[in-house]
């Protein structure tokens, strides 16, 4: 099994650091009086998310975050204020970038939006390895996941959906599969089109999602298991298809996936429902 890259947890912090020193010594271009008391305050709450990432790697360790809530606390309490910051630097409110400042304040935000996602896959990770998770048994229509999956495709989709369904499972825990799985497609597939077809079978429910794209060596259903990464060199954690399968199986349900390299990658979701 893969294993966790810790540095990629801490080199997004480090080079938000890095880049705030860099702003301030005007390496980027002048910045006014305001716009050096935000990069002040970002480069202390960088210091802060590096010190917290270092305390869950190497006293709390990443299984055993979630035991913890004030992780989480600490943590929006610093990232938040960061996102804000540079949100409110972007828009000019504390005076004009330059090209150069831009650029990097752009960076940050990515860079600031990345961190917390791999912090909210590290959370559910944590939740599911520590037993802290009690799926609920609903009906509601499988549309709500469809409609999650377009929007985090950010893509064209095609769609070839047979009549309405209603899925049996945890609404909340199936949407952020969905969504982890739909992140996936859009990162590292590279395609600008995805077809998405829905049928329903007596008391079961099918969902494919098919691209075209780059594909990668199907090993043996390695992409479903934790850390494990495609392109190593990307960015993330390689959590986002394990927790899918483990929210998708805990609703009774099941998720497979087919890729061939350089030809594309199939995905089909399958879910209990009423006929």
């Amino acid at each position: 099994m893969a294993s966790v890259s810790y540095s990629k947890l801490l080199d997004p912090v480090s080079d938000g650091i890095n880049l705030m020193e860099s702003l301030l010594v005007g390496a980027f271009g002048p910045a006014t009086g305001d716009q050096r008391e935000c990069y002040k305050r970002i480069h202390a709450y960088c210091w802060g998310l590096h010190t917290l990432v270092m305390d869950v790697i190497t006293a709390l360790g990443i299984e055993n975050v979630a035991t913890r809530p004030t992780v989480l606390e600490r943590f929006n309490a610093l990232n938040h204020p960061i996102q804000t910051m540079l949100d409110n630097l972007a828009a000019g409110f504390d005076g004009r970038l330059g090209d150069e400042q831009s650029a990097v304040i752009s960076l940050m935000r990515d860079s600031a939006i990345s961190i917390e996602h791999m912090m909210s896959n590290l959370w559910q990770y944590s939740l599911l390895e520590n037993g802290m998770i009690i799926f609920e048994d609903q009906e509601f229509d499988g549309a709500a996941l469809i409609n999650r999956l377009r929007t985090q495709l950010r893509i064209k989709t095609r769609l070839e959906l047979g009549r309405r369904f209603y899925v049996l499972g945890d609404e909340q825990r199936l949407g952020y599969a969905f969504g982890e799985i739909a992140r996936n497609v859009r990162q590292h597939a590279g395609v600008d089109f995805v077809q998405v077809a829905g049928h329903s079978f007596g008391y079961r429910a099918d969902l494919l999602i098919y691209d075209r794209g780059c594909g990668f060596p199907d090993e043996r259903g390695s992409a479903l298991e934790p850390f494990w990464q495609a392109k190593p060199e990307s960015g993330g954690l390689g959590l986002g298809l394990y927790i899918a399968r483990r929210f998708i199986e805990g609703c009774g349900g099941s998720i497979r996936i087919s890729s061939r390299l350089d030809k594309g990658t199939l995905v089909k979701v399958s879910l209990p429902t009423f006929p």
